[in-house]
């Protein structure tokens, strides 16, 4: 197969591409039609592509019921593997956190900036720490003892 007809057949599969997607002009169509017509393999491969399309196209694909969803939601490989994956989320966050808070008080320290700077910049970070800390324990006090959040279908 020459260079040539390596291209051509480059530029046929694209036309082939846009006519499925109806993208094609009528010049591409035209041109499209006339390699076609001069090839049998390439007009049995644009009738399997198109049969393809077809097929694609007219399939349905069923939801199940809103009560399969709910039975998988409560089974016990569900929750293990949103557990799992929360404490790899949480461990991987921690040991970054403490590196980074690490490397930051080290840099902090060495900086040369007036003590009072430095104690209140502390001072706010120690704020800002404990508040967050202060909401994510409460979230989770709730969440633990809300007696309407597992009983609650969504």
């Amino acid at each position: 197969m020459s260079p040539r007809d390596e291209f051509d057949l480059d530029r046929v599969h694209a036309l082939m591409m846009a006519a499925l997607d109806g993208e094609c002009t009528d010049a591409d169509r035209r041109e499209l039609d006339a390699q076609l017509a001069r090839n049998a393999g390439l007009q049995a491969e644009w009738e399997r592509l198109r049969r393809v399309k077809e097929v694609t196209m007219t399939i349905a694909v069923g939801r199940p019921p809103e009560e399969v969803w709910d039975r998988y939601r409560t089974t016990v490989l569900h929750r293990a593997e949103r557990g799992v994956a929360w404490f790899m989320i949480a461990a991987g966050t921690a040991v970054l956190g403490a590196v980074g808070l690490w490397r930051w008080i080290e840099a902090w320290l060495a900086m040369t900036l007036r003590w009072e700077l430095k104690v209140a910049s502390a001072a706010l970070l120690i704020g800002v720490a404990l508040l967050i800390v202060s909401v994510l324990r409460e979230r989770w006090h709730l969440h633990r003892r809300d007696p309407y959040s597992k009983e609650v279908l969504r």
